[in-house]
């Protein structure tokens, strides 16, 4: 057998210790931020959209505004499921020890909430109706066990209301 030199073993116990980490930390790394650049460019492209709405027909008022005749109204509802990267789970499992507000969550979960209301203005322009009131917002955790622990989990918000087209 042949004999190895020292700078050899080095090379291999340095090789085994970088291909160890990265398929450990490597992932995390990755969606901290492909997760980050995607959200931000999401969260970018959802501020454009709000801006182009014009005058917001959504409300949560239980009557209309207008005193005009309604001649129709409908049920209307968009939704929106997202779940947390791998970073944002990490990040809230280190917070949730020590208690307080987990960022990492809920600038997801915002983007989400403001996304499905944007559809829903969408869907009330695309559809001909004037206004929608009686707006309500659900929200609903979806995992793929009976158990809370499930770190996989998901959230699916619901945005609707009565859809109304005046005279």
């Amino acid at each position: 057998m042949a004999e190895i030199s020292g700078e050899e073993d080095l090379f291999w116990f340095i090789f085994a210790i970088s291909i160890s980490l990265i398929l450990t930390v490597g992932p995390l790394i990755f969606s901290a931020i492909y997760g980050s650049i995607y959200q931000k460019g999401k969260m970018n492209k959802l501020l454009e959209r709000e801006k182009q709405t014009g005058k917001d027909p959504i409300n949560n008022l239980s009557t209309p505004l207008s005193d005009k005749k309604i001649l129709s109204s409908a049920l209307i509802w968009e939704s929106v499921v997202i779940g947390p990267s791998w970073w944002q789970m990490l990040l809230g499992t280190i917070g949730s020890i020590f208690g307080g507000r987990l960022n990492a969550y809920s600038e997801t979960y915002d983007w989400a909430r403001r996304e499905a209301i944007q559809r829903l203005r969408e869907s009330v322009k695309a559809s001909d109706f004037d206004d929608v009131i009686n707006l309500r917002i659900e929200t609903s955790m979806m995992s793929s066990s009976n158990k809370s622990k499930d770190k996989t989990a998901g959230m699916e918000i619901v945005a609707y209301g009565t859809a109304i087209k005046y005279e």
